[in-house]
């Protein structure tokens, strides 16, 4: 009866020590890999989402740069086309929908515009084109257009961006062999192509972008002063 009472009185504290330890050791192996997996999750999260928002970026830009227009400054003595690139802006003359006007408050027809790097965020500044215009100066910038209650406000395309390159593939005529160049002004015809490369603060760069523009033959033709007409380019 004695045995019988000692084999069924329960577990001796060592015992109970031993287990208590055991499952700690265990409840702490589980959340040390929990803790990994939430955070590899987190970190591809972020990736899926930042690989999304520039892939909605580049769908963007891609239509906004198939809409640029090749209209040329009236009252100049060199007809130059409205675009002027450097490394790090780019301004241009661009077309709009009505469709794109309702949804962002601007008039459909012309627009000028500037995509440029304000801070760390990829900016597009697009206002109401003035025709009787010889040069860029009358685009109101980032932080004039942001203060003036009746310009359309700048449109933030990216963030946490440390840098931005600009390229353009052209040639300056006919006789010449295009090339990738850095700027691009005071030219009689546009680029063929564009790139634009942007470096972000996330550890992982963007892959770069090549548009090709959606532009005529008749963009590069050349104008004459006595007419102010654009004419076709010689074969």
């Amino acid at each position: 009866m004695n045995r019988r009472k000692r084999q069924s009185s329960g577990f001796t504290l060592l015992e109970t020590i031993l287990a208590i330890t055991l499952l700690a050791l265990m409840m702490a192996m589980i959340y040390a890999a929990l803790t990994v997996g939430l955070r590899a999750w987190d970190a591809g999260d972020k990736r899926v989402t930042a690989a999304s928002n520039w892939r909605m970026v580049e769908y963007f830009l891609r239509r906004e740069m198939g809409q640029i227009f090749p209209t040329r400054w009236r009252g100049v003595t060199n007809p130059y086309v409205a675009f002027e690139g450097e490394a790090t802006r780019l301004r241009y003359v661009t077309t709009l929908n009505l469709d794109a006007a309702l949804q962002n408050g601007a008039a459909a027809g012309l627009q000028w515009a500037e995509l440029t790097l304000d801070g760390d965020k990829l900016m597009l500044n697009r206002q109401a084109f003035d025709n009787q215009a010889q040069n860029f100066e009358g685009l109101l910038s980032i932080n004039s257009a942001s203060t003036q209650s009746n310009a359309i406000a700048p449109v933030k395309l990216m963030d946490n961006i440390t840098s931005l390159s600009i390229d353009y593939f052209g040639a300056d005529n006919d006789n010449t062999e295009p090339t990738w160049r850095n700027e691009w002004r005071d030219a009689a015809r546009l680029p063929k192509l564009l790139r634009l490369q942007v470096e972000t603060t996330r550890g992982r760069d963007v892959p770069a972008m090549v548009v090709n523009l959606k532009v005529g033959e008749e963009a590069g033709c050349l104008a004459t002063n006595f007419t102010r007409q654009c004419g076709s380019r010689p074969r």
